[in-house]
């Protein structure tokens, strides 16, 4: 099927997106292709691109793709089995051999969600976009990527944004993208995100690309609970010392402000918080695929899920519906909030052979100072609770009640920062031995500190060079913190 829009005809669609080739679904770009092909007509599908990706077969692929002669069950359309013979014109992108473009209807248009700072995801678009592809710039940081940073002109080295590479930018729920959209050119459309939002999924809609396309069998789904972290709301303020490479050149503190975490790259990216009504998270878990009867493990995406998690397992119950296991992402202090109903909740999900992995906690730092500039609203006497909580619940719930490394679980910790120094090292260290976190919370490597030039550590490292005449190297999206230039 086709759709016109201002005299255009669009055909199918790719979304482009990061993954890690794990067994697990993606549910903001597969929400979008479910939109695309059920509500505009256009046949969509999501590619996850797996690190060092074959490029030369990828592109060979979107060939395929565009020009009709793929399909999900491997074979050809029989229309155009029919119309490909021997004697059909060879069609590369956008360029037919002969002049001739029945197989190409009308413009081609491909979407990227999720770049992750990805430059090879990048250069794709950068390379489709000189195919004359229409491309389109959506998921987490839309807005941000496509401006870049705000003193470019003052600044040439910092990150430029991506408007050169993507025709739109869209900021929103993929629900408001329209036909119309599609035709334009050099714009940012961004709509506001409420609660009532398309939650429609195709399960099926999903591949990963490394050497070869590759249907995903998902196996870990997502179920949407709510949208945006209620913990941006919280406006702070705090006083970050300079690099610990650069603190014998004189670079003063300064002081910086955040709405959440401050290394957070997505605490601007939505606006908005706010749960998804009952019902409408029911009617997603009862849309996920099954294995052996029960429903495949899902993450119940939620920055504060203890809060609803007793009255969804008792509606799981009431409506029959068999769940495998629940995963939950979250902060310390809703553990330490709810550490009293946690036992009821428990006993709920024991009685239905429900499983409950806290499957990634925010410790982010056992240092009470690097709780501080990290903006976190914990300490690591607050972290010490929520462990001693885990540990005691897993002796009531041992077979219902996940949270260690060993079971799957990959908790937060940020290591290396750019202020660790040996004062702060040797505190974290202590920390982890005297409370034992390297037994069980401890993940199998620490993740170093990303900072996104549209985090709030991004206008801590703009306050440096504005103030200092040091620069810092950009590396796609991110600004390379440790590589300052100081000449």
């Amino acid at each position: 099927m086709t759709l016109s829009g201002f005299g255009m005809t669009f055909t199918n669609m790719i979304i482009f997106t990061h993954h890690t080739g794990e067994p697990h679904g993606i549910l903001g770009a597969q929400v979008a292709a479910t939109f695309f092909q059920r509500k505009l007509s256009i046949p969509s599908i999501v590619v996850g691109l797996e690190r060092n990706f074959s490029k030369e077969r990828l592109l060979r692929f979107i060939d395929e793709y565009y020009e009709g002669k793929w399909s999900p069950t491997g074979k050809p359309p029989s229309s155009i089995q029919r119309s490909c013979g021997a004697t059909s014109p060879v069609l590369r992108r956008g360029r037919p051999s002969n002049g001739l473009d029945y197989l190409l209807p009308g413009k081609k248009v491909v979407a990227f969600s999720h770049l992750c700072g990805r430059k090879d995801i990048i250069e794709l678009a950068q390379e489709l976009k000189r195919e004359d592809f229409i491309t389109i710039l959506g998921g987490p940081q839309a807005r941000q990527d496509y401006h870049g940073e705000p003193d470019t002109d003052s600044y040439p080295h910092q990150f430029r944004g991506l408007k050169s590479i993507f025709d739109i930018a869209f900021q929103g729920p993929a629900d408001r993208l329209r036909s119309e959209h599609l035709s334009m050119k050099g714009v940012l459309l961004e709509y506001p995100w409420t609660k009532n939002i398309f939650l429609e999924i195709d399960w099926s809609n999903i591949y990963t690309f490394s050497d070869t396309l590759k249907k995903l069998e998902v196996q870990l789904g997502q179920v949407l609970n709510a949208i945006g972290c209620p913990y941006t709301s919280k406006h702070q303020a705090v006083t970050l010392p300079p690099p610990i490479n650069l603190r014998e050149r004189g670079i003063p503190e300064l002081e910086v402000r955040s709405e959440g975490c401050i290394f957070c790259d997505v605490s601007r990216d939505k606006g908005y918080h706010g749960s998804v009504e009952r019902d409408r998270v029911m009617t997603q878990i009862v849309g996920l695929p099954e294995v052996d009867g029960r429903k495949i493990p899902f993450e119940l995406i939620d920055e504060y899920p203890i809060r609803s998690l007793g009255k969804l397992l008792e509606d799981t119950e009431k409506h029959e519906i068999k769940v495998s296991q629940i995963n939950l992402v979250c902060r310390v202090d809703d553990i330490n909030a709810h550490a009293s109903d946690l036992a009821e909740i428990l006993s709920l999900a024991r009685r239905q052979d429900i499983k409950i992995m806290f499957a990634s906690i925010g410790f982010e730092s056992f240092c009470d100072r690097l709780l501080q500039y990290f903006c976190k609203g914990i300490t690591v006497a607050d972290i010490v609770k929520c462990v001693e909580t885990l540990r005691r619940l897993k002796d009531g719930f041992e077979n219902h009640f996940l949270y260690r490394r060993d079971e799957g679980a990959n908790h937060g910790f940020i290591r290396p920062t750019p202020w660790d120094d040996s004062e702060m090292l040797q505190e974290i260290d202590r920390n982890i031995f005297l409370h034992r976190f390297f037994e069980d919370i401890l993940p199998e490597h620490s993740t170093p500190l990303i900072i996104h030039h549209a985090s709030y550590l991004g206008d801590w490292i703009r306050q440096i060079e504005s103030t200092t005449g040091i620069t810092f190297s950009r590396g796609g999206t991110w600004i390379e913190w440790w590589n300052p230039s100081l000449e």
